[in-house]
């Protein structure tokens, strides 16, 4: 789940953010939600990108230099675009398959007096939907298009989210062709990137990356190496 004070991505067990302390979960007492250090909040806030959030994974003792934290960001517009003609272009050549074996051209559009056109069109739906929905509810949680831009999708805590959610997901897109165009334009609009399929069934398109490790200078050996004494959220402080 992702903390809703600075959008850390943390598990579903912990009781506080491991980033600015807010408490999940009040005691008995019923004492308020405030955090559990004195230390302000690190700004996290990325020009261009909404809501960002850093969970720092847990290091094993006795290893090297612990693993830089993760930095999640909502997939933006393009990059979202660019996994849907992925998807595309595979999902295209099992449909045209099909029609040929149909005896129909490879390209072919659909003709309502033909039933072999009902029976393509019919398996290229099926086909669509299944590869759409078992990926995305898979524990890739992404189609193949996605997986190559690094995009994933979640519901609204960072969970995986069903084969049944994922249906939903994937009929809710006729939406889009409904309002012409419109709902998939509504992600340049909200704060979380969600076209309307994705506000329907309350879902985000998520990117984690990983931030250079602490004490180990970036790949390409750009730039001076963080110190290794601060903590992951002092090194979040210092990154440009």
């Amino acid at each position: 789940m992702f903390c809703p004070r600075c959008g850390t991505r943390t598990s579903d067990e912990a009781t506080a953010c491991t980033l600015c302390g807010f408490v999940f979960r009040p005691d008995a007492e019923g004492r308020s939600h405030e955090p559990a250090t004195d230390s302000p909040p690190t700004e996290l806030a990325t020009p261009g990108i909404a809501e960002p959030g850093i969970a720092t994974p847990a290091a094993p003792s006795g290893a090297g230099p612990s693993p830089g934290p993760v930095l999640v960001t909502y997939g933006g517009f393009w990059r979202r675009l660019a996994g849907c003609l992925i998807d595309a272009i595979i999902t295209y050549f099992p449909a045209a398959i099909v029609r040929v074996m149909m005896g129909r051209a490879a390209t072919s559009s659909f003709d309502p007096s033909t039933p072999a056109a009902w029976v393509a069109s019919l398996f290229e739906l099926m086909f669509n939907w299944l590869y759409a929905a078992w990926f995305i509810s898979s524990p890739l949680r992404a189609t193949l298009g996605q997986q190559v831009l690094d995009l994933h999708v979640t519901d609204l805590r960072g969970q995986r989210i069903s084969f049944a959610r994922a249906s939903g997901r994937y009929f809710a897109q006729i939406l889009n062709l409904l309002t012409f165009g419109f709902g998939l334009l509504l992600q340049i609009l909200t704060p979380r990137r969600q076209a309307l399929h994705d506000l329907v069934t309350g879902t985000v398109v998520v990117r984690p990356r990983r931030m250079p490790a602490i004490g180990v200078p970036p790949a390409g050996g750009l730039g001076a190496a963080l110190p290794p004494g601060p903590g992951p959220a002092q090194a979040t402080r210092s990154m440009p």
